[in-house]
């Protein structure tokens, strides 16, 4: 069964743009950090672990803080061993699938995965059906009822699935 209550981002760190990074909270069981101090310590653990520039951050805008790339979202996860990982192979019609499309028709009944659309990463919790489906990123849950809002113009309900990695365990 699909993991139900998982810890939302405060607010207070929404602005800083660690999507991907958050996803990787999510799917390794990490703990959420709850301030500023404890988001700035991740972010130099993860800068340790992914053998980043120390500047990569420093520099960045509150919103660009935090941002990672597929690469290092793998780096992480097989560092951290908090779950098993696999990367799930582009579909034929790659060039088509926006994230919209991809939840109705790729998803799996009580799966977990990470996607990236363009520069931003969600964490994907499929229940039971393949219609129970939420997202969580630093704005907070998304479900099915937020579809039409997340296809707006801008959206990322509108932006292609670039990579998904499938969760193996998500209880």
């Amino acid at each position: 069964m699909a993991r139900r209550s998982l810890a939302k981002c405060p607010k207070a760190l929404s602005k800083y743009g660690f999507c991907g990074l958050l996803a990787v909270i999510y799917a390794a069981k990490l703990e959420m950090p709850a301030n500023l101090t404890q988001l700035h310590a991740f972010f130099a653990e993860v800068k340790r672990i992914c053998a980043m520039d120390s500047s990569k951050w420093r520099n960045a805008l509150p919103k660009k803080q935090g941002g990672i790339s597929f690469e290092h979202t793998v780096c992480l996860l097989r560092h951290y061993k908090g779950c098993e990982f696999e990367e799930v192979p582009k579909p034929v019609d790659a060039r088509k699938t926006n994230l919209s499309m991809w939840l109705r028709t790729r998803v799996l009944a009580n799966s977990c995965y990470i996607v990236h659309v363009g520069k931003h990463a969600f964490f994907v919790d499929v229940g039971k059906s393949k219609g129970k489906w939420r997202i969580y990123d630093q704005r907070g849950p998304h479900s099915k009822k937020d579809l039409k809002t997340m296809c707006t113009k801008g959206g990322y309900g509108r932006k292609l699935v670039t990579r998904v990695l499938k969760i193996a365990e998500c209880v």
